[in-house]
């Protein structure tokens, strides 16, 4: 329920990391408004773009030729001036206007952050654990007229990722070509995520499957995917797993609190890190950054050199 006292006007504010449900829930908020005005002002603001003057006159200004106004603004906390007069802003925010503020991301250390908390309905909507992203998954397919196991729609997510507005376009993809998702027509539409690729390459290695290895890694050379950009996201993905090994037997759960990484992520790098020990670990950490210090400093062959890197793993 909106916190909003007779008299006084709607503030919303729509917070965290599922971009899904929170453009879920503004369409709705806007189809509930649509449906109680004659007008559609609708007026969306990005306050990253914005001076502090024309954000406060869009939020703060009657209108006599629309009395019902509905406002959308996002990246507040992008703008200094407007966060340090926010709690202005809102006191002085018509009762005839509607004000929805789209934070994903917000430092709940700032001012900003307990004055949203304090004077708005704030709602917030974070991602999903695996799970229960699968169930959404088999839900929504069949809603939509489609049909997919479970099987099949854990897969989807380990392709995919687990961004629901990017599954969301996946699953419309998929049911255009066949009401019955399978993992051969998942493989046929769906472009792998960067991460998922690293960490097949990651897992073929360190299973020593070295055909899937060359194989993931020939079809990242006809993608054009530079060498660099490979040796980046491997790095990312050896971070990840050196933050399960120094959580020793700590949940996966927990892992992800703590370290602020997606329980999605750490679910998916447990199986990798369990083949290998902080020794092989460390190796390969320490030859990726000589690999890379080489391809700053020398000229070799680029994509060469990381392939006889990620051969080299000895499982």
């Amino acid at each position: 329920m909106s916190k909003r006292a007779e008299g006084s006007p709607m503030i919303v504010t729509l917070s965290g990391t599922n971009d899904f449900l929170i453009e879920s829930e503004l369409k709705k908020l806007i189809s509930e408004f649509r449906s109680k005005n004659d007008s559609a002002d609708i007026e969306q603001i990005d306050a990253s773009e914005s001076d502090l003057q024309a954000i406060i006159e869009a939020v703060t200004n009657l209108s006599f030729l629309e009395p019902n106004r509905f406002i959308v603004l996002r990246r507040g906390s992008s703008n200094k001036p407007f966060m340090e007069a926010i709690e202005k802003i809102l006191s002085n925010t018509p009762s005839t206007n509607e004000l929805i503020i789209i934070e994903p991301n917000i430092d709940k250390r700032l001012s900003y952050y307990k004055t949203l908390k304090k004077n708005t309905d704030f709602r917030n909507y974070d991602l999903l654990e695996f799970g229960q992203i699968a169930n959404w998954i088999v839900q929504i397919t069949k809603d939509r007229g489609g049909i997919i196991d479970m099987t099949d729609s854990r897969y989807l997510i380990e392709v995919a990722g687990n961004n629901q507005l990017r599954l969301d376009s996946e699953i419309n993809k998929l049911l255009n070509y066949n009401k019955s998702i399978s993992r051969e027509s998942i493989d046929l539409l769906v472009e792998p995520i960067p991460q998922t690729t690293i960490f097949q390459l990651l897992d073929a290695a360190f299973s020593g499957n070295r055909k899937e290895l060359l194989r993931i890694y020939d079809d990242q050379k006809k993608q054009k995917v530079e060498p660099q950009q490979v040796i980046a996201m491997l790095a990312w993905q050896l971070h990840i797993l050196a933050l399960i090994k120094a959580a020793g037997n700590m949940s996966p759960g927990d892992i992800a609190k703590n370290s602020k990484v997606s329980p999605f992520v750490i679910n998916k790098s447990l199986a990798i890190s369990k083949r290998m020990t902080r020794s092989d670990l460390q190796k390969l950490t320490n030859n990726l950054l000589e690999l890379d210090v080489k391809l700053k400093t020398q000229t070799i062959d680029a994509d060469d050199a990381l392939l006889q890197l990620l051969l080299t793993i000895e499982k």
